[in-house]
């Protein structure tokens, strides 16, 4: 592998870990106005995730400045268990998994949580599942069930979006 190419590998996995930090503090942000109950979760997942990316950034620091000779291909073992998920087709799923997650998060940040959940599960289900339209509507359906029920019953509050669109009562 070139030098060139190997520097841009190594970027591209840095710059995915940051993301992921921004994904992080972003659930932080986002449940800080949540009770006390239902923030407990978001805040300890956002901050377990901020301590994964601080421990693979420091390992990503110690192997290409401390451990690794200059030109010396990174090793990518640890990322796939099959063969095939080391190449180009494997970095295309990861990355089509990866934009579907924030393509959710934007949507959430934006429609609110009731409005995304509506237009992303069903687009999920059907263009990257190919499931029924029935069992999708049933999902769907359930969904706002689930959370009607927590908003009636828990007075749980779902991130209401920059357009703060209402859905349920």
């Amino acid at each position: 592998m070139s030098h060139d190419a190997q520097r841009l590998q190594q970027m591209m996995r840095t710059a995915f870990v940051l993301v992921v930090v921004a994904l992080a503090v972003a659930v932080i942000w986002t449940a800080a106005d949540f009770r006390r109950a239902a923030r407990l979760f978001p805040v300890v997942a956002g901050y377990a995730t901020l301590a994964i990316c601080a421990l693979e950034l420091m390992r990503q620091f110690i192997r290409r400045r401390l451990l690794a000779p200059e030109g010396d291909d990174v090793s990518t073992a640890d990322i796939a268990i099959q063969a095939e998920e080391s190449g180009l087709d494997g970095l295309k799923r990861g990355l089509g998994v990866f934009g579907w997650v924030l393509g959710y998060m934007a949507l959430i940040m934006v429609l609110g949580m009731p409005w995304a959940t509506v237009l992303f599960v069903p687009l999920l289900l059907h263009l990257r599942f190919q499931s029924d339209w029935r069992a999708t509507l049933g999902i769907v359906l359930g969904l706002l069930v689930l959370m009607w029920t927590l908003k009636t019953f828990l007075m749980m509050r779902m991130p209401p979006g920059l357009l703060n669109l209402p859905l349920l009562p």
